[in-house]
């Protein structure tokens, strides 16, 4: 666009976890010279996520930030705002959730067009219901847009049109949130963290203990033994009291870690969230216990920059660390309130050639087996190689490169210079 059509872009900021992937591509934003709003929901509720202004969304001082409180309308607040398109993460099932769904469909005839940015692979997931409402829904990689539209089929046969019509109303344009490695700045990070230059870091991700999984709590938990052989029985699982008497669990497989770190002289660097509820002793084993200290560039892909070794749980660390080229242990637990899902078997599954098995770059290994694979390798065994990374980020990323952002921000720039669709294809 010329200077002349500059738009004013408008951002839907409910979550501070959401500015992992909304971040790169608001700078980019301000980085053409678009007038860029950020509407800030002050009602979050979900631990760890409400954001401060003054804190959070200082890294954009030339951005404009409204309130906009969830319950009250958005058209009316977009039109106040002079907002032409609204960009946010998870936007349809956001706004769906807070009961915006009739606004939604009003969006279009107010010449305001609607986009869609993916957060950490959820796209796969998205109700094909939404490309009535999103004039461009992203996708990171080919394989993510043939997968969803794959699992959605009956869905997106109800929608009506073909693929064309559906290719039409999206993108493949990479992950906004890796583009944020390009401004992790190594020295800094390690200096804040009070970790000496070139002693290696391996960066585990704790466990969410609050999910609906009785195992976690009852084999898992930091309750004594006779209260988790309790919820063991409350829930019906006898066999999994031998294992409750013999091991410490989770407790037992991050001794392991650190046991590994001191052996290589690494430092242990426990990043968690609000809501995972970590047991004490992670924050006694580590060396630097962090949860979402920043969010531009957010912290874990800061400490994606200094890491040797990621190890997590079937996490989208896999991502984030594959893109920084730092090789990861993906530890296989339970999982039986994601096993539902259509995309299991690609996301969270250990079978080889999926997103959390993939040697060369990610290791899956069963819990059990941790630790005497910790016990008996070194930071060389976990050695990346670069042919498998680079499948690896094709396959799930779709780029090897930090403007992903940037190919978002060309999408939406070339959508909203076209005449306003009143309708969107049904």
């Amino acid at each position: 666009m010329i200077a002349s059509e500059r738009m004013n872009i408008g951002f839907l900021v409910t979550r501070k976890g959401y500015l992992k992937v909304l971040g790169s591509v608001i700078q980019a934003a301000v980085d053409h010279r678009h007038r860029v709003t950020l509407l800030w929901d002050p009602l979050e509720t979900k631990p760890g996520e409400l954001i401060d202004p003054a804190e959070d969304l200082a890294a954009w001082p030339r951005a404009i930030v409204r309130q906009w409180n969830r319950g009250t309308p958005l058209l009316p607040a977009l039109q106040a705002a002079g907002v032409e398109a609204l960009v946010g993460t998870r936007l349809f099932y956001v706004l769906k959730a807070y009961g915006y769904e009739a606004e939604m469909a009003a969006l279009a005839p107010a010449g305001i067009r609607v986009f869609n940015v993916d957060y950490i692979y959820d796209t796969i997931t998205l109700d094909p219901d939404a490309y009535r409402y999103v004039d461009t829904t992203f996708y990171l990689s080919e394989l993510q847009r043939e997968v969803h539209w794959r699992v959605k089929a009956k869905e997106f046969a109800e929608l009506g049109g073909d693929a064309a019509t559906w290719r039409r109303r999206s993108a493949v344009c990479g992950s906004t949130m890796t583009d944020q490695l390009a401004r992790v700045d190594r020295a800094e990070v390690r200096r804040r963290y009070g970790i000496a230059a070139g002693r290696p870091v391996v960066v585990f991700m704790s466990l969410k203990m609050v999910v609906p999984d009785p195992w976690r709590r009852a084999v898992w938990g930091a309750e004594p033994r006779l209260k988790r052989i309790a919820r063991a029985l409350r829930a019906g699982h006898l066999e999994w009291i031998p294992t409750i008497l013999r091991t410490h669990g989770y407790r037992t497989l991050v001794q392991s870690v650190r046991r590994f770190c001191q052996r290589t002289g690494a430092a242990l660097v426990v990043k968690s969230r609000e809501k995972n509820d970590d047991p004490l002793f992670l924050r006694d084993l580590a060396d630097v216990s962090l949860g979402d200290e920043r969010v531009y560039p957010y912290t874990s892909m800061e400490l994606m920059g200094i890491a040797s070794l990621c190890i997590h749980f079937q996490s989208g660390a896999s991502l984030e660390s594959a893109f920084a080229g730092v090789p990861s242990l993906s530890i296989v637990v339970p999982q039986p309130h994601l096993v539902a899902y259509p995309t299991f078997d690609e996301v969270y599954s250990a079978r080889p050639g999926s997103m959390q098995n993939f040697p060369g770059i990610v290791w899956s290994l069963p819990a059990e087996a941790v630790a005497a694979k910790l016990d008996a390798s070194r930071l060389e065994d976990f050695r990346v190689d670069p042919a498998a990374r680079s499948r690896y980020v094709e396959k799930f990323l779709g780029f090897d490169d930090t403007r992903s952002s940037e190919r978002v921000l060309d999408e939406i720039e070339r959508v909203s210079a076209a005449a306003p669709a009143v309708a969107r294809s049904r």
